[in-house]
């Protein structure tokens, strides 16, 4: 995941704050990773681990079986939330195979894999690539109980990227993850509780250029798309 606008964070923090803020993502992490009871016989995976280089944060589950892409999207979903308290956002990619790590240095299909995709989309969110899209493919419809409500971790979208071109890839679900955070089903999807947050987040950032406000546009299109496909499976 990358941390957007991180470049310009020193406008709003000092530097001890920032290292604060990164030191938080661990707790963070453990904290929102939850793995299934073994009555549901979901495939064993280990406890997450987190490596932060400077504005990147990568976050990996180690298991034999891709279920455990389900397990990081609660993950990537509280880091959203995490983030958005110091009004920062992030973007990113999700991938399942092989890679080799020694202390913050990375290599490895895997990682190739994410390198390629994980700046290449042009909003707030995360995408699985291609790669991983195909392998989930594979899974029956994936609904997972959140406060009470249905939610889908991921849903395919044509995803902005950039050049103006568009890639019809499995996105993070976290606008029903947010709206289902709230307890309630919004009257309709552009009156959403969700997009007022958006809204407010975005009214209070630093004036921005027009490729900013294109990632913030289109971050809003997605949250109308998920927000009416919320609603759809709850009510």
């Amino acid at each position: 995941m990358d941390i957007l606008g991180f470049k310009g964070i020193w406008q709003n923090y000092d530097s001890e704050e920032v290292l604060k803020i990164l030191y938080g993502v661990d707790a963070q992490v453990q904290t929102s990773y939850k793995q299934p009871s073994e009555e549901k016989k979901w495939p064993k995976s280990e406890l997450p681990e987190i490596t932060v280089l400077s504005d990147t944060i990568v976050v990996v589950i180690k298991s034999d079986e891709p279920h455990c892409l389900f397990l990081l999207a609660n993950i990537i979903f509280d880091l959203f939330l995490y983030f958005w308290k110091f009004d920062l956002f992030l973007r990113g990619a999700v991938s399942f195979g092989e890679y080799s790590q020694k202390g913050a240095t990375f290599i490895g299909p895997a990682i190739d894999d994410v390198a390629s995709w994980y700046e290449e989309v042009n909003w707030i969110g995360a995408v699985l690539t291609p790669k991983t899209n195909y392998l989930v493919d594979r899974f029956s419809r994936m609904i997972m109980a959140v406060n009470g409500f249905q939610v889908e971790p991921y849903i395919k979208y044509p995803v902005p990227g950039k050049g103006g071109k568009t890639h019809n890839l499995y996105s993070l679900n976290w606008p029903s993850y947010l709206q289902s955070s709230y307890k309630q089903i919004p009257v309709k999807p552009d009156g959403n509780t969700s997009k007022e947050l958006m809204y407010k987040m975005f009214s209070k950032q630093p004036a921005f250029n027009g490729v900013v406000l294109s990632k913030y546009e289109n971050t809003l299109h997605f949250l109308d798309y998920a927000i009416a496909n919320f609603i759809s499976v709850n009510c």
